[in-house]
């Protein structure tokens, strides 16, 4: 596993010690640490950690709306470490839970929270990533079929005929298909609307 840069956020002073002290033993740079909520948002913010560790009862916010918040930014991934299992099962309810660690812990159960955690987190960026590239490929679909039944309408050509004279335009111009099919809509629709 490549170094992280983590970031501690854990109310009890003991246990952030234990904590700085695994992560740094197994090979991490612990790049602060906290104990109220409001901090721990200053610092994911100012620092951008590649791993949060909190404890998900934080005095202040709370720590489970600060791992809201952290989430809804796509700051970092979140292990989650509590001798609280209802802790863990709110978290679940309310957003992604990337990895939980029940105290007390060992080195190997660090280990593989941490693992866990980077995991679920690079899956929902991909996952994030494909829902966006098929949202646009859609968006294009529309657009290109908006076009075709113009150019159909007004030029009288075929649904082939519209799409050939389409991706002709697009190859001409050195232009995407769905830039091509907005000014076409722009174009004919006007047309369109000055009848």
């Amino acid at each position: 596993m490549p170094q992280l840069r983590v970031l501690i956020a854990v109310q009890n002073a003991a246990e952030s010690k234990n904590l700085r002290n695994k992560l740094v033993k197994a090979g991490h740079l612990v790049i602060g640490q906290a104990r109220e909520a409001k901090e721990v948002l200053r610092l994911a913010f100012e620092t951008q950690p590649d791993l949060i560790v909190m404890d998900p009862c934080l005095p202040d916010y709370s720590g489970l709306g600060v791992a809201q918040v952290i989430d809804e930014h796509r700051v970092a991934p979140i292990v989650f470490v509590t001798q609280n299992c209802h802790d863990i099962a709110r978290q679940a309810g309310n957003g992604w839970l990337f990895s939980y660690l029940l105290s007390p812990f060992n080195d190997d159960d660090l280990n593989l929270a941490v693992e866990v955690a980077l995991s679920n987190f690079q899956r929902l960026l991909a996952l994030e990533r494909e829902n966006a590239r098929l949202k646009k490929s859609l968006e294009t679909r529309k657009l290109v079929e908006r076009a075709k039944g113009l150019l159909a309408d007004k030029k009288g050509l075929s649904e082939s005929g519209a799409y050939k004279y389409l991706q002709k335009m697009s190859m001409d111009s050195s232009r995407p298909l769905a830039v091509v099919a907005r000014e076409i809509i722009k174009t004919l629709g006007e047309k369109n609307n000055n009848k």
